[in-house]
């Protein structure tokens, strides 16, 4: 048997390839078995391989992971029949995903998901060197399973880096295109390797165990994989963020999806890192619905209502006036209790606002509920209720018992959003009025506001008639949240302001 440096026994052929073959081996010093990756200077070898070969070498002598390989050694080899170089790497006895589906092995949507969670524990670590490091050949065949126990998926390997990259910055890519046709996105093949890139490589890993297809025998639409499971409608949405066609469009981050998996709630959205930290807004967004929720905390009195509450009162006191005046005044003290209370309740209760996609909305029919999201026709009423009486466009459940009533909107409710724009909000101390004079004087505020307009009508956030105040960081992120959602370009606006009459704005704020 071949030895190579008087220390490596060669035990067996594990793979070969144009230049390259990997053994199986034995450390005579340690007795444990070892890896060894073999580059062998032959017919077809190029620099641009060196160049691999020993960055795959630098990068595993920087790395400490349980689940990656341990650089062991790195040498010249002159023993076989073609000299060449060789890294020595640790053993890891598993079997790879290939080799277990190749078995007949089937993945349960949980197993999956918790294969996702470790294997994004591994890009983050990686994409968290300095510089990044960036596998670039995330496959089945490397990773590897291992200790399988109970309702554990078991241990997870990631092995291979010898299509590895290390960039400095997200923007500088590699100029050398490397990985497995099915399995890379379209910026790889342009030679401009992301860290974003290792995750539509791990989308498409994901995607090969839950349809045992090949990803490059599966349709595309768009340059987007489509396939046919039946899985969570949360984790089919997050399959399809990770292999956005647009880098920006994708998680920032392996970090940055790993929190989207294991939101509990499904409330962690797309632009996350927007979000502002003490912020009261939360927001729920799966595959078809956005849904944003915020305390709104309503007055006690408004002029309105306590108007209201004495014309009652009056009328109590004139209808009622052959009573005993006690009568009288306990009924009209009960009366009073019981609108304190009603107020009461409203200035606790919690705005809802839901956003729909072109198939369905629930409403919510259990009056009792106190948490309800406000209804379709709250929201785009001109729209909604147009189609409200058309019995082609919805039906009801036959079973009353159910609390959801699933309306089902025309194909083209979500197009009639015809923009969406954001005004960031501004300050000013003077204005030209109708006649063309200066006035001064007073300081004029625009707070910041987020717009939808379906044709004629406009829903802003937060909306006119709210005293719920909104910051500009908070109202861009929604933006960029509705944005996503909706598929419409956010815009950024600076309306001409409305001031008083005495002090109108001619166009030359």
């Amino acid at each position: 048997d071949t030895v190579l440096t008087d220390r490596y026994q060669i035990e067996e052929l594990l793979s070969q390839k144009a230049g390259r073959r990997t053994f199986l081996a034995k450390d005579l010093q340690s007795q444990v078995p070892v890896i060894i990756k073999l580059l062998q200077f032959r017919d077809g070898f190029e620099w641009d391989d060196l160049k691999l070969f020993e960055r795959e070498a630098a990068t595993l002598k920087n790395l400490d992971h349980p689940e990656i390989p341990r650089y062991l050694d790195y040498f010249e080899v002159d023993e076989i029949d073609t000299p060449g170089f060789a890294l020595v790497q640790s053993y890891i006895e598993a079997p790879s995903l290939a080799t277990l589906v190749a078995r007949g092995r089937k993945f349960s949507e949980t197993e999956i998901i918790e294969l996702a969670d470790r294997l994004l524990d591994l890009l983050t670590y990686l994409h968290q060197q300095h510089p990044p490091v960036i596998h670039r050949d995330i496959k089945p065949s490397n990773i590897l399973l291992g200790n399988r126990s109970g309702n554990s998926i078991g241990d997870v390997y990631l092995v291979d880096f010898g299509s590895v990259q290390t960039v400095s910055k997200k923007e500088e890519g590699s100029i050398t295109i490397v990985g497995s046709y099915g399995y890379i996105p379209l910026e790889q093949f342009g030679g401009q390797t992301t860290t974003a890139s290792d995750l539509y490589s791990l989308r498409m890993t994901l995607i090969y165990l839950l349809t045992g297809t090949h990803p490059a025998e599966l349709p595309q639409v768009d340059g987007r994989v489509k396939f046919n499971a039946e899985i969570n409608k949360r984790f089919e949405r997050w399959l399809e963020k990770m292999t956005h066609p647009h880098l920006d469009k994708r998680f920032d981050s392996a970090k940055v999806a790993q929190l989207a998996l294991k939101s509990e709630d499904g409330s962690y959205g797309d632009f996350e890192r927007l979000k502002p930290a003490h912020t009261q807004i939360r927001l729920y967004r799966d595959r078809n619905r956005l849904q944003i929720t915020w305390h709104q905390t309503l007055p006690m009195f408004t002029t309105e209502s306590f108007l209201s509450l004495l014309i009652v009162v009056g009328i109590i006191f004139i209808i009622c006036s052959s009573i005993q005046p006690l009568i009288r005044y306990v009924f009209s003290i009960l009366l009073v209790l019981v609108f304190f209370v009603r107020r009461f309740y409203l200035s606790q209760k919690e705005t809802y606002h839901l956003i729909v996609d072109d198939r369905h909305i629930y409403k919510l029919k259990d009056r009792r509920q106190r948490h309800k999201p406000i209804p379709i026709n709250h929201f785009f009423p001109e729209t909604y209720h147009r189609r409200f009486d058309d019995r082609d466009v919805y039906h009801k459940l036959k079973d009353r018992r159910q609390r959801q009533e699933p309306i089902k909107l025309s194909e083209h409710s979500r197009s009639q959003i015809e923009i969406l724009a954001y005004n960031p909000g501004y300050t000013f101390d003077k204005c030209l009025d109708t006649n063309g004079q200066l006035i001064q004087g007073s300081t004029i505020t625009i707070p910041p506001k987020l717009h939808l307009y379906c044709g004629n009508f406009e829903y802003s956030f937060p909306a006119h008639s709210s005293s719920t105040k909104f910051s500009q960081a908070e109202l861009w992120w929604l933006g960029q949240e509705l944005s996503d959602f909706l598929n419409l370009e956010l815009q950024v606006i600076y309306p001409t302001p409305k001031v008083p009459l005495v002090s109108t704005c001619g166009g030359g704020c």
